[in-house]
């Protein structure tokens, strides 16, 4: 029982403090979090047939990881103003080339009716069915972005971040809404796939425990240097600044951490209910083909203090790999 709390204690530190600063940390944010319930329910389980005076302590840390560890949040998705003040209702999704059903997408679009939609992964999309679909919308993309909003959107360029680590590449433009600038970002971060890939068997059956936290640390290290170099561009920002995008980082993730430090919030930590969680759904279902759950929140969208997060949900996970992101954000003092 002691050992159990420790653990989980052990966990919750490491979040807090940046789980990437130790490899163990960066390891677990891409686990399924409810695996650490599994001892609570034997303990409770224990509990309850040896004797009821210590039956809720695995209660307490059951509670524990069903709520902070597995990152569960409840709000309570309040309008901070009368009805007729303008919404800007934004959905982002790595679309992963359509690979899967890009019509699931559309439907996506088409049900929850957003002003802007930011993509990713979403190569030559406008040559299929998403280009007649924003044929009125004004679009602006490049490579893997595709930004369609039905707002008006100006001074689009793509941001290019070299650095030793890797390069990244961040799509910018600006959004008009009643007379006010809101800046647009949206965002791909490098994916954890190689560094967790490390800690498998090689082809010969081997498995080399150091490499493996070599391979886990460095990639870990490029996603920390995307952070900070976004983190300076935000700085030079002086409109309200809404970014969205595939960040291939939990919100426990000190990725996370540095983008809410250059003064953005999470839609889904402020205005969502549940976990929220947006990827996962497909590699179950390469095993178990009847489940379809999401294990992960690595899909984002954050906005700048002077922007109201009303509420934030996560949609279905048929179109891709990744659920889209779906948030309705007011701009305060509009």
């Amino acid at each position: 029982m002691a050992l159990y709390g420790v653990t989980l204690a052990v966990i919750s530190s490491v979040n807090y403090l940046g789980a990437e600063h130790w490899w163990f940390g960066a390891l677990n944010l891409y686990l399924p979090q409810a695996m650490w319930a599994v001892p609570g329910l034997l303990l409770l389980a224990v509990s309850s047939l040896a004797g009821r005076d210590w039956i809720w302590l695995p209660a307490l840390c059951l509670a524990w990881v069903l709520g902070p560890i597995m990152g569960f949040h409840w709000s309570a998705q309040r309008h901070p103003g009368p009805v007729t003040t303008p919404v800007i209702r934004v959905l982002t999704c790595n679309a992963k080339f359509g690979i899967h059903d890009s019509g699931e997408l559309l439907n996506d679009i088409v049900r929850y009716q957003p002003d802007v939609v930011l993509l990713q992964d979403a190569n030559g999309f406008l040559k299929s069915p998403y280009g007649k679909f924003f044929k009125r919308w004004n679009v602006r993309s490049l490579d893997q972005f595709l930004i369609a909003s039905r707002l008006p959107l100006s001074a689009s360029e793509v941001q290019k971040v070299s650095s030793p680590l890797g390069v990244s590449t961040f799509f910018r433009c600006q959004v008009s809404r009643g007379g006010s600038a809101i800046t647009l970002y949206s965002v791909h971060f490098q994916s954890p796939r190689d560094g967790l890939n490390a800690f498998r068997t090689d082809l010969d059956g081997q498995w080399h425990p150091l490499d493996a936290i070599q391979e886990l640390e460095g990639n870990a290290a490029i996603r920390l240097q995307q952070a900070q170099e976004l983190r300076r561009l935000l700085a030079s920002e002086s409109c309200p600044v809404i970014l969205g995008g595939d960040l291939n980082s939990p919100q426990p993730s000190s990725v996370c951490a540095i983008l809410e430090d250059a003064g953005l919030r999470d839609a889904f930590s402020t205005g969502g209910r549940g976990y929220g969680y947006t990827y996962g759904h497909f590699l179950l279902q390469h095993r178990i083909p009847w489940l379809h759950l999401s294990w992960m929140r690595l899909d984002h969208i954050m906005a700048s203090t002077q922007i109201h997060v009303w509420r934030c949900w996560v949609g279905n996970g048929k179109a891709s790999d990744h659920r889209p992101v779906i948030a309705d954000l007011i701009l305060e003092n509009h």
